[in-house]
Protein backbone atom coordinates (compact mmCIF):
# COMPACT_ATOMS: atom_id res chain seq x y z
CA UNK A 1 0.00 0.00 0.00
CA UNK A 2 1.20 3.28 -0.97
CA UNK A 3 2.30 5.81 2.04
CA UNK A 4 0.69 8.93 2.03
CA UNK A 5 2.02 11.99 2.86
CA UNK A 6 -0.48 14.05 5.30
CA UNK A 7 1.74 16.99 5.21
CA UNK A 8 1.10 17.68 1.35
CA UNK A 9 -2.67 17.28 2.36
CA UNK A 10 -2.95 20.06 5.16
CA UNK A 11 -3.69 23.55 4.68
CA UNK A 12 0.02 25.14 4.79
CA UNK A 13 -2.62 28.32 6.55
CA UNK A 14 -3.95 26.05 9.12
CA UNK A 15 -0.38 24.75 9.80
CA UNK A 16 1.93 27.94 9.60
CA UNK A 17 -0.80 30.38 11.86
CA UNK A 18 0.16 33.91 12.60
CA UNK A 19 2.36 34.15 16.05
CA UNK A 20 -0.44 35.98 17.22
CA UNK A 21 -2.77 33.10 16.54
CA UNK A 22 -5.79 35.76 15.23
CA UNK A 23 -7.13 35.02 12.11
CA UNK A 24 -10.59 36.93 10.90
CA UNK A 25 -13.89 34.39 10.61
CA UNK A 26 -13.73 35.31 6.97
CA UNK A 27 -10.14 33.92 6.47
CA UNK A 28 -11.28 31.04 8.64
CA UNK A 29 -14.48 30.56 6.63
CA UNK A 30 -12.27 30.81 3.10
CA UNK A 31 -9.63 28.60 4.81
CA UNK A 32 -13.00 25.66 5.43
CA UNK A 33 -14.31 26.50 2.24
CA UNK A 34 -10.79 25.56 0.22
CA UNK A 35 -11.01 22.17 2.38
CA UNK A 36 -14.65 21.55 1.39
CA UNK A 37 -13.60 22.41 -2.20
CA UNK A 38 -10.68 19.99 -2.20
CA UNK A 39 -12.88 17.29 -0.63
CA UNK A 40 -16.05 17.64 -2.47
CA UNK A 41 -13.92 17.38 -6.01
CA UNK A 42 -11.70 14.68 -5.17
CA UNK A 43 -11.63 11.81 -7.54
CA UNK A 44 -13.03 9.37 -4.56
CA UNK A 45 -16.08 11.42 -3.54
CA UNK A 46 -16.67 12.19 -7.58
CA UNK A 47 -16.62 8.05 -7.72
CA UNK A 48 -19.83 7.69 -5.63
CA UNK A 49 -21.85 10.34 -7.45
CA UNK A 50 -23.45 7.40 -9.74
CA UNK A 51 -24.21 4.76 -7.12
CA UNK A 52 -27.58 4.55 -5.29
CA UNK A 53 -27.87 4.69 -1.83
CA UNK A 54 -31.03 3.03 -0.57
CA UNK A 55 -32.16 3.23 3.28
CA UNK A 56 -34.77 0.17 3.78
CA UNK A 57 -37.85 1.15 5.71
CA UNK A 58 -37.60 4.52 5.86
CA UNK A 59 -40.80 6.61 5.55
CA UNK A 60 -39.30 9.16 2.53
CA UNK A 61 -39.26 6.56 -0.35
CA UNK A 62 -36.99 8.31 -2.23
CA UNK A 63 -33.49 7.30 -3.90
CA UNK A 64 -31.01 9.18 -3.64
CA UNK A 65 -27.20 8.96 -4.38
CA UNK A 66 -24.66 9.23 -1.92
CA UNK A 67 -23.94 12.75 -2.40
CA UNK A 68 -27.89 14.02 -1.94
CA UNK A 69 -28.13 15.28 1.47
CA UNK A 70 -30.14 13.55 4.18
CA UNK A 71 -33.51 15.58 5.25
Amino acid sequence: MAKIDFRNKINWRRRYRSPQGVETEREILRIFESDRGRIINSPAIRRLQQKTQVFPLERNAAVRTRLTPLP
